[in-house]
């Protein structure tokens, strides 16, 4: 608590924001939190970015045309402290302001020793960060770095659940062919933009993939039992058809388990 020249006191919420949670969802832990009181301006201002702190490492207004929120994969997840009654922009500058702090000179160029903008490694880690758990993160970037080079859809499960904004593992021919930006079954290359918030981990495997995985031309992973969330890798689509086969039943008991 801060005693304020009126010789109130005001009350400090120290809250935090978990690696991967989209803006949506971050909206709904802030009002859970107690940080604010609804979640629609919040949501607001990550569609139009106006008052927020931004600088050239981030996406700028216009460029985010289409996409679901404009600062989703901006908002870096962390632990963050403010006086109670603290509005929107605040509460977002914050997040912001961290996210440029963590991204460092050594990313920036790395990112253009990769051929790519820091929004395409962004929304790679994003992917990463939804796909699997930190043991995987390289493996899953090694993959999705062989498919865009070889310009093959990267097929993530995880751009199907941010359009339907669904956890299931299993999805119908039909979802799969949902018409949308952010569909990697669909369209090649990287989707419109981030589909959540990833962390530093997570960064840095998009910019840091497996090089084991990477020269070895891997092309496929899938998960094994969904309660570890580990994953398993394949070369070919042979191996990872028998992989899917494998663990499918499990997947399908995860989602009888978890509807939705």
């Amino acid at each position: 608590m801060l005693a304020a020249g009126d010789g109130t006191v005001q009350k400090t919420i120290k809250y935090t924001l978990i690696e991967g949670l989209t803006a949506e969802g971050m909206a709904e832990s802030l009002v859970q939190q107690g940080v604010l009181t609804s979640a629609d301006r919040f949501l607001q201002l990550c569609s139009t970015m106006k008052g927020v702190t931004t600088n050239e490492l981030m996406i700028a207004p216009g460029e985010a045309e289409g996409r679901a929120y404009a600062l989703e994969g901006y908002l870096f997840p962390d632990t963050y402290e403010a006086y109670e009654g603290s509005s929107e922009e605040t509460v977002i500058n914050k997040m912001t302001t961290r996210f440029y702090g963590v991204i460092s000179e050594a990313y920036i160029l790395r990112a253009e020793e990769l051929n790519m903008t820091m929004d395409q490694v962004i929304t790679l880690a994003s992917l990463i960060e939804k796909e699997a758990k930190s043991a995987d993160f390289a493996g899953v970037s090694a993959v999705f770095h062989n498919r865009l080079k070889k310009d093959m859809p990267l097929q993530s499960d995880a751009t199907i659940q941010y359009i339907l904004k669904s956890r299931k593992l299993i999805f119908t021919a039909e979802e799969l062919a949902t018409v949308s930006p952010y569909n990697t079954y669909v369209n090649t290359g990287l989707p419109l933009g981030p589909i959540c918030n990833p962390g530093k981990a997570a960064i840095e495997a998009a910019l840091y993939p497996d090089g084991d995985l990477l020269k070895g031309g891997y092309l496929y992973f899938c998960l094994k039992e969904p309660e570890s969330g580990e994953l398993v890798f394949a070369k070919t689509l042979e191996e990872h058809n028998k992989n899917v086969e494998k663990y499918r039943a499990l997947w399908q008991q995860a989602d009888e388990a978890n509807p939705g």
